[in-house]
């Protein structure tokens, strides 16, 4: 836990006088919260097993409800450019509708990309590294092929802005989750994508943190103390469930 000290001030550093400064503190700090591997993966498994009984009809009717409570936010009326992830077709909440909706309103869609990292010799790595690119038109999104998990994907990167070297930066990201809690306390997949994007995103200080949306069904809301965050882990703005709820920070 020693090493917490320099992402706190690193961190404190990054976003200065932001209106989320006060917020990151709160988690920063050092503490005893840490969770174990196996803890994870326990919590991984059991949380997607709940997911994996529920009916196609539910998961579609919990969707289109979140989705509504994200229309109905003013920062993503304000938001002119957006990132949303493309779900699972099972075991996830949805976001065909956010998507169709964000492109309808002319906003800048990104989409998450995972690229081969390549070394400093050049050959390409087994890591991953996940980009936000932009999703050009409905046409696009309506054609994209799905890939092993079932999610629609982009098939290159070449050619495509990259969130990260826009200028504009990112106003929202809808974040996925295995599980959130009203602390705004967010367990992951477990690969980290989101967590490093966000460090790597906000690193040099010129850009506004994004507003981040958690976005589940209702089964991925846990208690406070069950989701133990590290000091890497980013935590979201808000939450958005499928049974309508919409969890700020401090919900229980």
């Amino acid at each position: 836990m020693q090493k917490f000290a320099g992402p706190i001030f690193q961190r404190a550093a990054l976003f200065g006088q932001s209106r989320h400064f006060l917020h990151k503190r709160l988690w920063l700090q050092p503490s005893n919260r840490t969770m174990s591997t196996e803890g994870k993966k326990a919590l991984r498994s059991n949380i997607r097993a709940t997911l994996s009984q529920l009916k196609d009809e539910e998961i579609t009717r919990q969707s289109q409800s979140a989705q509504e409570l994200v229309f109905a936010l003013p920062q993503y009326k304000a938001a002119q450019h957006i990132s949303i992830y493309l779900a699972m077709p099972t075991a996830e909440a949805r976001t065909d509708g956010l998507v169709r909706h964000s492109l309808e309103s002319g906003k800048s869609v990104y989409v998450p990309y995972l690229a081969t990292i390549s070394t400093k010799q050049g050959q390409k790595s087994a890591k991953k590294e996940m980009q936000m690119l932009q999703l050009h038109s409905q046409d696009e999104y309506n054609g994209l092929e799905r890939d092993s998990w079932g999610i629609p994907s982009l098939p290159s990167g070449d050619g495509r802005a990259n969130a990260m070297d826009s200028d504009a930066g990112l106003d929202m990201i809808i974040v996925p989750g295995v599980a959130f809690d009203g602390q705004m306390n967010r367990i992951g997949h477990g690969a980290g994508f989101y967590d490093r994007f966000l460090t790597k995103f906000c690193a040099d200080g010129t850009r506004q943190k994004p507003y981040l949306v958690g976005f589940c069904l209702s089964d991925q809301i846990l208690a406070s103390d069950q989701i133990k965050m590290e000091s890497w882990d980013w935590k979201v703005d808000t939450v958005v469930v499928g049974d309508g709820r919409r969890l700020t920070f401090g919900s229980s």
